[in-house]
């Protein structure tokens, strides 16, 4: 290329000033090296476009566009110009091909009018319906670029930096889908808001590959939405708690686990049955100068896909009628809810149909101990009960609370 603009320029000194260029051209400096030579096969081009293109026609479009054939087998290769760059794969070429050789003279291919559903679909569905989940929950969505500027390598300091970046604030593909969120809650404050509760699905870069994943974010800041009322005359700020249900709103039966994240004072994994699917919590001070504590939670959208297809689960409309018992009972406070499940449900009682906590109190009852209520419901899909059965049943369950938790039954 610099040798090009250098004849021309020559051209353009001779023909307005005049003189006699010199016979030999001089070379000051050293002249970049030209791109690797790219392998490219004729059958591979006609299977990409879609129609079948003559060798002799490829070979001249690509010649035209500057390029220089150096091998003429099966496999050619073609020698690429120091001013193209842009030409690295087998793929670019076919570009090139497609472009001189008109798309409009690939036909299209008829397809049937019904298709079988793809995994794009379903993640298209799937997404469609977390956001709907997300915005009757109170967040608003927003969109945020994929590039980041260099002082903003938020929760990796191994961001895939571009070649060649077009400015200072597009420097590096983003790994985390927080770091757009932190700068959608800057301009905010800036602007006098008093409450930011967003979320934003979309494609993450993880280093050192580059491999691309689709990832979920939410960021709470400020208080809660509601105004105030007999509870407290204040608007309470929003917390942990309601990070999670904003999550659970998109998923139900996730669990969330103690981590370590050191951008994080408050980390938590978020799992869904055994396997990790992100991370989330309190923003540490040194990562924010925003005035109260910011609250971010981001999963893999892939892998919440999965739990998502495993949580829709589809059955007959129940034709028999329900029985609910209540359990009221004292134990001593370090006992978690998740052990009270396990030892109610645990060994399976198979006329138990489901288990809800609806009362917790920890007053007028003693240190260290806390009250708390749940309903059992009852049921068999193929009769009705009677009180005897669901008596019976509901004597087992009391019993082994008693005798593996130690927990005082009241009446």
């Amino acid at each position: 290329m610099v040798l090009r603009a250098s004849q021309r320029a020559t051209e353009l000194i001779q023909e307005i000033a005049g003189g006699t260029p010199a016979k030999e051209i001089q070379t000051a400096g050293k002249l970049p090296a030209n791109p690797p030579d790219v392998s490219l096969t004729y059958e591979k081009c006609d299977r990409v476009v879609g129609i079948a293109i003559k060798p002799k026609t490829v070979d001249e479009i690509l010649t035209g566009f500057g390029l220089m054939k150096t091998s003429a087998a099966k496999i050619t290769k073609w020698k690429i110009p120091s001013y193209r760059r842009d030409l690295q794969r087998d793929i670019d070429l076919i570009e090139e091909v497609v472009r001189a050789h008109g798309a409009d003279k690939i036909p299209g291919t008829d397809r049937s009018r019904f298709t079988p559903a793809s995994i794009a679909d379903r993640t298209h569905d799937l997404e469609s319906a977390w956001r709907q989940r997300l915005a009757a929950a109170g967040l608003d969505e927003v969109r945020t670029s994929k590039l980041l500027p260099r002082e903003r390598f938020a929760f990796s300091e191994s961001a895939i930096e571009l070649r060649n970046p077009l400015s200072e604030d597009h420097v590096a593909l983003r790994p985390s889908i927080l770091v757009g969120l932190l700068g959608v809650l800057d301009r905010n404050i800036r602007a006098g808001a008093e409450r930011v509760a967003i979320f934003e699905i979309g494609r993450t870069f993880i280093p050192p590959s580059g491999k691309e994943e689709r990832h979920l974010g939410i960021l709470l800041w400020g208080n809660v939405a509601s105004g105030p009322n007999w509870r407290s005359p204040q608007n309470r700020r929003l917390d942990l708690f309601d990070l999670k249900s904003a999550l659970e709103c998109v998923v139900p039966n996730l669990s969330f686990c103690p981590g370590k994240f050191p951008d994080l004072a408050l980390p938590i994994d978020v799992f869904s049955g055994d396997r990790m699917i992100g991370f989330g919590g309190q923003l540490s001070a040194p990562k924010s100068t925003t005035p109260g504590p910011v609250f971010v939670v981001e999963v893999h959208a892939d892998l919440l896909l999965i739990a998502e297809e495993m949580a829709n689960k589809f059955r007959e409309i129940e034709k028999f009628p329900a029985i609910t018992r209540d359990i009221a009972m004292i134990v001593p406070e370090e006992v978690p809810h998740e052990k009270i499940l396990r030892t109610v449900q645990e060994p399976r009682e198979p006329l138990l149909e489901s288990v809800e906590l609806f009362d917790l109190f920890t007053e007028q009852i003693g240190a260290g101990r806390k009250s708390l209520a749940y309903r059992l419901t009852y049921r068999d899909r193929s009769r009705t009960l009677t009180n005897e059965e669901v008596t019976a049943a509901h004597a087992k369950i009391r019993e082994r609370l008693r005798r593996d938790l130690g927990a005082e039954l009241r009446e």
